[in-house]
């Protein structure tokens, strides 16, 4: 990933005024329900907030906070997303600190400390921490990484910020990517290879190494991908925060596109003994798949709240196809996954379930149509079927959102 895709295009002033005033607001106002088969529905409305201002020379800073308030709840479901068991609520309602940092690039070099979503395959929550990255040289990325707390702040889900690994400093990580191609082609038509470590001191240690290549068919929009990734977490089995045993992530994923109006997927995910252990410490995959930069990306193809066989099973493999279509000038956009997942039980701290070979089939759909150019109406879909020793669930999300 380019780092010029982030801040190249935007203006930079010397006045200090004017790059206060110049930058961008975010707001959106949602209405938003869940119902989840046998655990309690309810209904909210939430509002974020949110400015990033224009580069003073080589800096700029963003601020931005999301609020909810319940406005029915049954079983207490609103409290498991919006706030967890931490007293966040108040009232049946929840602020939380919503992306706020303070950026430095200079057209080489990127440094963002504070509250942000990172931009990686492993990585799907915010975190309160320290991004660096460096393209000074002509094929290679280096970056570093540094984060004590994670969360999540969005109008499906509000989690309090919580410190990595209990009383451990915070989560490393640290990588480098060579470019078989230009470092600024996007991902339909770019080639390169990365190499990456990440830990937790006296929890976990991990390495990897990911490929991607992307082509386009001759001079129309069809183009071709594959992913692929390995990775090993060593854990410490002493540790309350690791995993039972040391383990693995293999990925693998085929894609084809057809302009701007259709993508297709099909994939093959696998992890160890100890399920994805370390790996899965800030969330492998990406949000809702719902048009975020990392959506070509994605390692496993379900929502935040769905594929838990694939992320929490142990000895996991999971084979699924997924696909994306937009329609009407973009007005209509679909998102639709399917897979199956054979998978052993937890033992241990984890649990007493050690049955092998369950099975778990998922279907993930989302639906989202542009009523205006700023009010839109969404809508999830999750279910679990055909089961052999795990629980079936069906679970129904959505809402509208004026964002402006």
């Amino acid at each position: 990933m380019c780092l010029g895709i982030f801040a190249s295009s935007q203006a930079r002033h010397t006045n200090l005024d004017n790059a206060l005033t110049s930058g961008s607001k975010k707001v959106d106002i949602v209405l938003y329900g869940k119902s989840l088969d046998g655990f309690g529905s309810y209904v909210n409305a939430s509002v974020g907030l949110g400015y990033v201002t224009g580069f003073y020379y080589d800096i700029r800073g963003a601020i931005s906070f999301r609020a909810a308030q319940s406005l029915f709840d049954s079983r207490n479901a609103f409290r498991g997303d919006f706030g967890g068991v931490d007293e966040t609520i108040v009232g049946n309602s929840t602020i939380l600190l919503d992306e706020s940092f303070l950026e430095y690039f200079d057209g080489d070099t990127a440094i963002k400390a504070g509250r942000f979503q990172p931009i990686n395959e492993y990585i799907n929550v915010m975190i309160d921490g320290i991004w660096i990255r460096n393209a000074s040289l002509k094929s290679i990325i280096l970056e570093g990484m540094w984060a004590y707390r994670s969360g999540r702040v969005t109008y499906y889900e509000m989690q309090p910020f919580r410190r990595l690994g209990g009383d451990s400093i915070g989560w490393f990580d640290f990588g480098a990517k060579y470019f078989f191609s230009k470092k600024d082609a996007s991902v339909k038509d770019s080639m390169y290879i990365s190499i990456f470590g990440n830990f937790i001191p006296s929890v976990f240690g991990s390495v990897g190494v990911r490929w991607h290549s992307g082509f386009r068919l001759g001079q129309g929009e069809t183009w071709l991908g594959i992913d692929a990734g390995f990775a090993a977490s060593f854990e410490d089995s002493k540790n309350r925060f690791s995993a039972d045993n040391n383990t693995f992530l293999f990925d693998a994923k085929a894609s084809i596109g057809l302009g701007s109006w259709l993508d297709v997927f099909v994939g093959y995910v696998m992890s160890g003994k100890g399920g994805m252990g370390g790996i899965n410490t800030l969330g492998v995959g990406n949000a809702t798949q719902a048009g975020d930069l990392m959506f070509y990306k994605n390692i496993q193809p379900f929502f935040t709240w769905g594929g838990d066989a694939i992320k929490f099973g142990r000895n996991a493999k999971l084979v699924y196809a997924a696909s994306r279509i937009s329609l009407f000038d973009n007005k209509l956009r679909v998102y639709a996954a399917y897979g199956m997942t054979i998978f052993d039980g937890y033992s241990g701290r984890y649990g007493n379930n050690n049955i092998s070979n369950i099975i778990q089939n998922e279907l993930n759909v989302m639906a989202e149509f542009s009523i205006t150019s700023s009010l839109s109406i969404i809508a999830y879909i999750s279910d679990t079927h055909f089961a052999k020793g795990a629980p079936n669930n069906f679970q129904v999300n959505g809402g509208f959102r004026f964002m402006f």
